[in-house]
């Protein structure tokens, strides 16, 4: 594709980048880089609307097992020490997402570990607020999430569109 081709895709989706930005502002969002998470998720898998049903599990699943991480640490803190409960709690969080892979609707992996890491930076940065329980993030968390993947789908298509108006056809 030569500049020419890019250029006119490239303004549109940073414009729509830009125009998403100054709504989190005026919502004020505190956590406005979360969608970009899901966002360029939605392009590393492919860019397809078919892919959205396991990228909504993924990405639902990883929040949650980011949750159930957050709820055994304390328990399991006061049985085998608190240095050893946080990696122990990740190893079998990270071993039952691989394990989902043998699961058509949940095998999408990258997706649980994008939002299962996010999910901890979301609660540790406080996004949350300062009184918000680790279930009690889950749903702007989720709403943030999945506003990325609308963003995707948004500019996947507009990305369409243009190459379209251009005369190119895309795989």
């Amino acid at each position: 594709m030569k500049f020419i081709q890019l250029l006119p895709i490239a303004i549109a989706i940073a414009l729509t980048a830009a125009i998403y930005v100054l709504a989190a502002q005026y919502f004020q969002v505190n956590a406005l880089w979360l969608p970009f998470i899901s966002w360029a998720l939605y392009f590393i898998v492919g860019g397809k609307p078919s892919f959205l049903p396991k990228e909504i599990a993924g990405l639902t699943g990883g929040m949650l097992f980011g949750y159930l991480t957050l709820l055994v640490v304390t328990p399991m803190a006061s049985i085998i020490g608190g240095t050893l409960s946080m990696p122990v709690a990740v190893f079998f969080a990270a071993f039952f997402i691989l394990l989902l892979e043998l699961i058509d609707l949940f095998d999408m992996i990258p997706a649980y570990f994008f939002s299962y890491t996010s999910y901890f930076a979301y609660f540790f940065g406080g996004f949350g607020g300062e009184e918000a329980t680790s279930i009690g993030i889950m749903p702007a968390f989720w709403i943030l999430l999945m506003a990325g993947l609308g963003l995707g789908f948004f500019t996947a298509e507009l990305r369409k569109r243009i190459l379209g108006m251009q005369g190119i056809q895309e795989n």
